[in-house]
């Protein structure tokens, strides 16, 4: 099996956490969903339409910056005119309110210098006009990290062959907590633990999560894992499949 291999960074991230409203937090790396987003913006699929046409290819994602956060305030505008349109003007007199604040900040959460590794595989014509698309560096739509003004780059590492290995000491990328069998604790590791969405249906609605493992500072976790895949260039890997079964949605509430 073929991975494509590419590294995707930036000055700022926001992976917005499902459990948060009115001060958004984030998740320290990009859900499965979001990388198909990514994905669908360089392949030219439409928002209606990426979820579905990425739901056969396998993709995983390695932490490599240390995670580091910081918290700021956004200026929102409210944008519906009176007749529910969208309506950007900061005019009372046309929003159907005068009463209505036009303006709020709201205390957003922010990945800083966020760098990540992102594995992809997939059939082999989908594979080679993404490869295409990413060694050229070429997208259909502008990629970013979250939020459409969070501008992101990527640049090519690779194609490797790859082969499934039942037992690993090591692990280098973001792992479900399924397949742990031990943590080595003689090593020292900054552990992050999150619950993020891993299927999402065709009307972006999460349909299952999964509790998953990384590393903080970047790099692998040392331990005992199974059902990973092991990369040309030495890495070793999980890669998630959009149909594959995980924590159904009723048991994560």
């Amino acid at each position: 099996m073929k991975v494509l291999v590419f590294d995707l960074f930036g000055d700022l991230g926001h992976f917005r956490k499902f459990y948060t409203t009115s001060s958004p937090l984030t998740f320290p790396f990009p859900p499965q969903p979001t990388i198909r987003g990514i994905i669908g913006a360089i392949m030219g699929f439409g928002k209606e339409e990426y979820l579905d046409k990425t739901k056969d290819i396998y993709v995983g994602v390695k932490i490599v910056n240390p995670i580091k956060k910081l918290r700021t305030g956004l200026n929102l505008i409210f944008t519906k005119g009176s007749s529910g349109e969208f309506d950007p003007t900061l005019d009372p007199s046309r929003k159907g309110d005068a009463n209505k604040t036009l303006r709020t900040q709201v205390k957003f959460e922010f990945v800083k210098d966020p760098r990540y590794r992102i594995y992809i595989s997939a059939s082999e014509e989908f594979l080679k006009k993404l490869t295409d698309m990413v060694k050229n560096h070429k997208t259909y739509y502008t990629v970013s990290l979250g939020l459409s003004e969070l501008l992101a780059d990527f640049s090519f590492v690779g194609v490797f062959d790859s082969h499934p290995i039942d037992v690993s000491d090591r692990a280098d990328s973001v792992i479900p907590s399924r397949i742990i069998r031990e943590i080595d604790i003689g090593k020292v590791q900054k552990i992050g633990k999150e619950r993020i969405p891993v299927v999402m249906d065709s009307n972006r609605m999460v349909k299952m999560y999964e509790d998953v493992v990384f590393s903080v500072e970047g790099g692998a976790i040392y331990g005992k894992f199974t059902d990973l895949i092991k990369l040309g260039n030495g890495e070793v890997i999980y890669l998630w499949k959009q149909s594959q079964e995980s924590t159904p949605i009723q048991e994560s509430l």
